[in-house]
């Protein structure tokens, strides 16, 4: 199984993570737009990030709690809410974190979340994967972890959700410099995590600066491309 410097993870993002940034304005803005189709009324509503944004004022009472402490919080609420902060629990275990989410749930309640897919940054990790092999005869796990949205899918109908929907939004940044991604991703708060020791070379960093330049120079930008997928499901 997959290990992931938690720690790591906590201290990047209280330095740098922006909660104003694009990824997560947009993750927000797509729960936010799939909240105004339900027509259910939602009085007790539990979020899973303290960086989502959203107007609490329409419902009766909001608890907001790091994903860490999703087994231990008391009662039941009519709708669980995540931007992004189940991408590491659900890649490590989704039926179980499914299992008690749903045991969080009243019947016939909301469960709404957004995670990036495996479609997402395919540009970068393919300049990265040229440019390991070359230096250090092997690749790296430097991008996600990313989901598959048909085994999520597969995992609430396993876990007894009612009427899964899935939503997707793709978005493209075009970057004319490495620095700037750079930044981003610490914004963003998705730099990987993987507990992986890194050997370092200064001929990767060479290469590297090299293989963006030139990249810059012929297309005048590099892509960085992120697809959402945003998921609706019931108790």
């Amino acid at each position: 199984m997959s290990e992931f410097n938690l720690k790591k993870r906590s201290v990047r993002r209280k330095a740098y993570f922006d909660k104003n940034n694009l990824l997560t304005k947009n993750g927000s803005k797509l729960i936010n737009d799939k909240l105004k189709f339900i027509l259910k009324k939602i009085e007790h509503c539990l979020i899973l990030d303290e960086d989502y944004s959203m107007d609490i004022s329409n419902f009766k009472n909001t608890k907001i709690i790091d994903i860490k402490d999703i087994s231990v919080v008391e009662g039941k609420f009519d709708a669980v809410i995540s931007n992004f902060s189940l991408q590491i629990p659900l890649f490590l275990n989704s039926r179980n974190i499914f299992n008690i989410i749903l045991s969080k749930l009243n019947d016939n309640s909301l469960f709404c979340f957004n995670v990036i897919t495996s479609n997402s940054m395919k540009t970068l990790q393919n300049i990265f994967l040229e440019i390991d092999e070359k230096i250090f005869d092997g690749v790296y796990t430097r991008f996600g972890p990313f989901l598959e949205t048909s085994k999520l899918i597969d995992d609430l109908n396993k876990s007894k959700y009612k009427d899964v929907v899935v939503g997707i939004e793709n978005i493209e940044i075009n970057y004319s410099s490495l620095s700037k991604i750079r930044n981003d991703f610490r914004e963003f708060g998705i730099s990987n995590y993987f507990n992986e020791k890194y050997r370092f070379k200064k001929d990767f960093l060479k290469l590297t600066n090299k293989l963006f330049s030139k990249l810059i120079d012929n297309h005048k930008y590099i892509p960085l491309e992120i697809e959402i997928a945003t998921f609706t499901s019931w108790k």
